[in-house]
């Protein structure tokens, strides 16, 4: 027991000898540290450079390949007028043509995007509504017509390509199906039907049958014209309009659903599950059926009305067109996109989506790169902080993006970094304050001080939208969609005494040597 006893203490004592060593070389190392920090052999420091800053209109933008839609009127105190319409193709549904039928009524439905809420004190649902800017209480026009374009899947001068919609693309209207005055319903839910009588059939008059949707939610619903869907739906049933869907839409090309007026508000539309249902009655002739369509409790229905319904998706190749109109904008901000000071820069910078309009940033005007480039900084931190101009005004972005404009491609840092920034932050009363985009890499590679070194490119920012990312790792061009009607006012880079002008900070550490 008692050489166990000292084998013990010898290795305790061994151990307590490589801990002090260790110990004795982390001393040694923390004063190599310090004696390097005290010999100012690298300093840290920040520099702030000028931003020259504009705006620029966009003409237009992509509204292809996308599931959701803008509709309405939306007139903004900076940014003027905008109207947004929709345009699409119609898929082909089932129906039964036959000659004792009768269409009681044909309803356009548009769902909105809505959050359900406590029930109203009489129990009834209630709901509000997301996505949606401007006035809801303000009505504005609604026109249905029917579509005289027809809307390619493929390009007709590239066939091997998908063609790309625009914004500003012009459009044949036809037929009118609806006109009527708007405004947003919150707990639009409910349809009535009224049902018609056939020939000989008076017991049916009056009949209203309500139609309520398996998932409740509010929806725009709109009667289209009558006569129109019989002269051209229901008389042409033997005309092989509706032998395949290609066939359907080739004859009925879809619709076009113009919002008009000069104030309103702006919605966001699932249109992915928007649709046309003709609601008709029929009178069957078949001597034994598969449902109770008299209610008797049989099936055996023979001669008698059937009350049905046939659905068409609103869906193949679906578009937008946005109208603007800056005239009516209080800050002129007109003047701003056709005379920008591209010398000295705007104290204002406008950012809005829908085809409005970007800010473009020149950094380093003036300055010889060179001179920086010498001086081998490390960059340990650049970025860029805009100020919102206006911070009660709290209908703006969540986001905004920046990329290269010269490119129209993606900064280094969106493949380099998880967090380059955009987000709106707000203030400690829960005002807007500012957005900031970290630049680091794109910065370290225009400085750095070799044959590689970048030139400076112009960068802009947008409104942020997740379909403007490239396609893939291996592609950095941005697409250009930009759906969301939202604007912001921010601070640009004058004057020199707001101490929240766009400029741009460089944090990094010099060699002393």
């Amino acid at each position: 027991m008692s050489t166990k006893i000292v084998n013990s203490i010898k290795y305790i004592g061994v151990l307590t000898l490589v801990l002090s060593s260790i110990i004795a070389c982390e001393k040694d190392f923390e004063n190599v540290g310090v004696g390097l920090v005290d010999n100012n052999l690298f300093t840290p420091d920040v520099e702030t450079f000028e931003v020259i800053s504009y705006n620029e209109d966009l003409e237009k933008s992509r509204v292809d390949n996308v599931t959701n839609r803008l509709l309405g009127v939306y007139n903004h105190s900076d940014f003027g007028l905008l109207k947004s319409s929709i345009i699409s193709q119609l898929n082909l549904g089932e129906i039964k043509f036959s000659d004792n039928m009768s269409i009681d009524t044909i309803i356009l439905d548009i769902p909105y995007f809505a959050t359900k809420q406590k029930k109203n004190s009489d129990g009834t649902p209630n709901f509000k509504l997301d996505s949606i800017v401007g006035k809801q209480d303000v009505e504005f026009n609604i026109k249905v017509h029917e579509l005289g374009t027809f809307l390619n899947v493929l390009d007709p001068v590239d066939p091997s390509k998908n063609k790309k919609y625009y914004s500003d693309d012009t459009y044949t209207r036809k037929a009118l199906l609806y006109s009527g005055m708007f405004k947003p319903n919150k707990n639009d839910t409910l349809l009535e039907v009224k049902r018609k009588f056939l020939d000989g059939k008076l017991n049916t008059s009056g009949k209203i049958d309500s139609i309520k949707k398996e998932k409740l939610v509010p929806s725009i619903k709109i009667p289209l014209d009558e006569n129109f869907f019989k002269n051209n739906f229901l008389n042409q049933q033997n005309s092989g309009t509706f032998d395949s869907n290609d066939s359907f839409k080739n004859y009925f090309r879809g619709l076009i659903i113009d919002a008009n007026g000069t104030d309103g508000a702006m919605m966001k539309l699932a249109m992915s599950k928007a649709t046309v249902t003709i609601y008709y009655s029929n009178l069957t002739d078949e001597t034994t059926t598969t449902k109770d369509l008299n209610g008797d409790g049989d099936t055996d229905d023979k001669d008698v009305i059937a009350n049905q319904s046939t659905t068409f998706l609103l869906g193949g190749v679906s578009t937008s067109q946005y109208t603007r109109d800056y005239t009516t904008s209080t800050t002129n901000i007109l003047q701003k996109f056709n005379s920008p000071n591209k010398v000295s820069g705007e104290d204002k910078l406008y950012v809005q989506g829908a085809a409005g309009s970007i800010a473009v940033l020149e950094l380093f005007k003036g300055i010889d790169l060179n001179e920086i480039r010498e001086k081998n900084w490390l960059i340990n931190q650049a970025s860029l902080t805009l100020y919102v101009d206006n911070p009660t005004d709290t209908i703006i972005p969540n986001k905004l993006y920046l990329y290269n404009y010269d490119y129209n491609s993606q900064i280094l840092d969106a493949n380099t970094e998880r967090f380059i920034g955009g987000k709106l932050q707000k203030d400690k009363d829960n005002k807007p304050l500012k957005y900031e985009f970290l630049i680091t890499d794109y910065i370290s590679e225009v400085l750095k001080n070799d044959s590689e070194a970048k030139d400076i490119s112009k960068l802009a920012i947008k409104t942020y939208n997740q379909r403007d990312k490239p396609v893939n790792a291996l592609d950095t061009l941005m697409r250009n969609y930009s759906w969301d009607a939202k604007g912001v006012v921010l601070k640009g880079n004058s004057p020199l005494t707001d101490t929240k002008r766009l400029k741009l900070e460089i944090f990094y550490t010099k060699n002393n040597q």
